[in-house]
């Protein structure tokens, strides 16, 4: 009886169908310089049902998949061949680079962070969360594509490291990228009481899952 009911587990799960397809559709340079390459990603999202769904993500920045599985971002893997690299920061999102004359600029920059977020009580704190998981949510119709465009920046450093783990980027190697988004619920509400994890929610029934796209050739050469 055991087997059957695991057999019949197993079928259900395999047999259901992917909601959303995510697939990137080109990446080519931007440009390149002594110091930086820009890479420009188009990719789309597809509902593969004949029924709407919803769903909560942030496809305006795409950010290393180490970089925190709680956030509701597009996330990139890099490989060299068939092996994964596993250092983060590799490339980053041209919009969100941020330079700093000194070490003194960033301290400002950290501590104006910090006084910003203590000078907020925690009704306010709690209100800005509702407002961005509100801003995430994505609708999307019957089999209806939505398409997006990203820059990614890499500045051309080859050697990276990961706690004790080094990597080098051979730049004889082919390199490929890979997208992932992690659509979550209750993981993005942990903060919220019940009465407000039911106002955020009602009338909402959100579509939850992890979802790879295709691999795509990306210049890491010289």
């Amino acid at each position: 009886m055991k087997l059957i009911v695991c057999l019949f587990f197993a079928i259900t799960v395999f047999g259901q169908e992917k909601p959303i397809e995510i697939k990137i559709d080109s990446l080519s340079v931007l440009n390149s310089n002594e110091t930086e390459r820009k890479f420009v990603l188009h990719y789309h999202l597809t509902n593969l049902t004949n029924k709407p769904i919803t769903f909560i993500l942030d496809p305006k920045e795409v950010i290393p998949i180490g970089a925190g599985s709680l956030r509701p971002n597009v996330y990139y893997k890099l490989y060299e061949n068939d092996t994964a690299i596993e250092a983060n920061g590799i490339l980053t999102g041209n919009s969100n680079i941020r330079y700093f004359k000194s070490e003194a600029d960033y301290t400002r920059y950290i501590d104006s962070v910090d006084t910003y977020i203590k000078s907020r009580t925690p009704e306010q704190l709690s209100q800005i969360k509702k407002e961005g998981f509100l801003e995430h949510i994505q609708n999307m119709e019957a089999n209806q594509t939505k398409h997006f465009r990203s820059i990614l920046v890499w500045d051309k450093r080859r050697y990276h490291r990961n706690d004790v783990i080094e990597y080098y980027i051979e730049e004889k190697e082919k390199h490929f990228i890979e997208l992932h988004i992690n659509l979550m619920t209750e993981e993005l509400l942990m903060s919220f009481s019940e009465a407000e994890k039911k106002e955020l929610l009602k009338d909402k029934t959100l579509t939850k899952g992890w979802f790879t796209s295709n691999k795509m050739e990306i210049n890491l050469g010289e």
